[in-house]
């Protein structure tokens, strides 16, 4: 027995599995092979259309096309299509599509608690492919709720810059004063490791929120890239 069968395939699922993922193959027969998944409505088939969005084909126009029906027919799928759509978001690196479709599916809370323990899990974690860790954090950005501000923090110290600068806007977004010293301190260490990109990304999001800095006055003040100064309250401000 294969190792699809093992984990729920039958034999049409993995024949329409493989006909869906020949990139150079007829777009017809992809497409094809994409209504009649479809067509099923059960975890297993969702499961399978998910693996459409690990693969690009030409030309673009295409692959949007194809990656947009397959995320109508996850949606359409309703509640079934759930455990299949969050299996893939914990463990795979291509959630831009499967994101929209549990935005769908599920109510803002659920999204939210969702994410969170996305957040959870991946934060601490090495990635060759920081993309996953940015991609989350964007969907993050929309929400806001008390527990996100504390899932996002272990991302600040990530390797890669988009994904610390993505936490930070996230953690700007929420609003929560929780969030003011962290923010302060990950852009005091970007000036002390010379790292001018996050530098400045932080700086730009320290002077959108309605926080101060006090307690941190003269070092937030050397450390200011030349676009930005502190006015009299402790607040960072954009030079006119």
């Amino acid at each position: 027995m294969g190792i699809l069968e093992m984990i729920g395939f039958g034999p049409k699922l993995q024949r329409l599995q493989k006909k869906m993922m020949e990139k150079f193959g007829p777009p017809e027969n992809r497409q094809g092979a994409i209504e009649e998944l479809g067509a099923s409505k059960t975890e297993e088939a969702v499961g399978a259309l998910l693996m459409r969005y690990t693969f690009r084909v030409d030309p673009g126009i295409t692959d949007d096309e194809e990656k947009a029906r397959v995320l109508a027919l996850i949606v359409q799928a309703g509640a079934t299509a759930l455990p299949a759509v969050k299996k893939f978001i914990r463990e795979r690196d291509e959630i831009s599509w499967p994101l929209r479709a549990l935005s769908d599916l599920l109510p803002e809370a659920e999204v939210v608690k969702f994410l969170v323990e996305v957040a959870h899990k991946v934060g601490s974690e090495y990635s060759r492919v920081p993309e996953k860790k940015v991609l989350l954090l964007h969907a993050l950005m929309t929400h806001k709720a008390p527990e996100i501000a504390p899932a996002v923090l272990p991302f600040l110290d990530d390797m890669d810059d988009e994904v610390q600068i993505a936490a930070a806007e996230v953690i700007a977004r929420q609003q929560d004063p929780t969030g003011r010293e962290p923010l302060i301190q990950h852009f005091l260490k970007a000036h002390e490791g010379s790292n001018a990109r996050v530098r400045e990304a932080l700086a730009s999001l320290l002077a959108d929120t309605p926080w101060d800095v006090k307690g941190y006055t003269p070092k937030v003040e050397a450390a200011l890239p030349p676009a930005y100064k502190l006015d009299s309250k402790g607040k960072v401000q954009r030079k006119a």
